[in-house]
């Protein structure tokens, strides 16, 4: 279901209000059972989805997720490239304070900021990422219990709450050009092409080709919820998936524009 701008600050304040606690109620015993948090994350794409009414998309997956949790139709990165969206998404801090807002900046974390998956794992979460970093920063040791292509939640101790990020690169702007390789399922001739773009037939493979790549992901992504589902854990697990930013394009990526910015964004929550 979509929602609303009162929805969203509702439900912001609520998930902020299940993961951090102040200082006396660190003091009281902790809560026996405390849910898992999945973010299913990919690159370079705009809500060109079925379920935001995107009718050349093929996403069962990630339509059928939407259907049974909030998709918001007014979501969107702070800036239209990944590595300064990551340093804020890490540390909900503005890459314009931390210095990292310019991609390929190496600068350091000031010692009062920290990555937010430090604090779960100071509260007990096993937190993996699997396994995009590229926050324009060194990544902090204390940052995950692992982050590599291996990370899975199932490593961790029995009954220990989760914190696992599952990154696709498939939708990136690198894998956007040339000819789609299902052709007929993603005609060029037939895709839908923004109008600020030439109406070439370059132009139509790359966007064929982007339609093909976001099915790819969109079976991945089914696949890691599959996984959740045969591990007995979706009805204790809140998901998350968005992009970083908008789709991979000329005029799109890198600006600060509409479509730049506005990301897909949808979460379920535990029944």
């Amino acid at each position: 279901m979509a929602t609303t701008r009162r929805a969203f600050l509702k439900a912001a304040g609520l998930g902020a209000a299940a993961l951090v606690t102040d200082a006396s109620a660190r003091a009281k015993p902790a809560v026996k059972h405390r849910p898992n948090i999945l973010w299913i994350t990919c690159e370079d794409m705009s809500p060109d989805l079925g379920c935001y009414g995107d009718k050349f998309a093929a996403s069962p997956n990630l339509d059928r997720l939407a259907s049974e949790g909030v998709r918001f139709t007014n979501a969107y990165g702070i800036t239209g490239v990944c590595a300064p969206n990551r340093s804020c998404l890490i540390t909900g801090v503005w890459p314009s304070t931390l210095g990292s807002h310019d991609m390929r900046s190496r600068t350091r974390l000031p010692s009062n900021v920290k990555c937010f998956t430090e604090y779960l794992r100071d509260a007990g979460y096993y937190c993996t990422n699997s396994s995009k970093t590229d926050y324009n920063f060194p990544v902090p040791k204390k940052a995950w219990d692992e982050s590599s292509g291996r990370a899975h939640w199932r490593k961790r101790k029995g009954g220990q709450p989760f914190f696992a990020v599952f990154n696709f690169i498939t939708t990136h702007e690198s894998r956007c050009r040339g000819k789609p390789k299902d052709a007929r399922r993603f005609d060029p001739a037939k895709v839908p092409i923004p109008p600020f773009h030439p109406d070439t037939q370059e132009v139509r493979r790359n966007w064929a080709s982007y339609y093909e790549n976001i099915a790819t992901m969109d079976r991945q992504a089914g696949g890691i919820l599959q996984q959740l589902k045969e591990d007995g854990l979706a009805d204790e697990t809140i998901v998350f998936f968005f992009s970083d930013h908008g789709a991979g394009m000329p005029g799109v990526k890198k600006w600060v524009w509409e479509g730049g910015l506005h990301v897909p964004l949808m979460v379920r929550f535990p029944a």
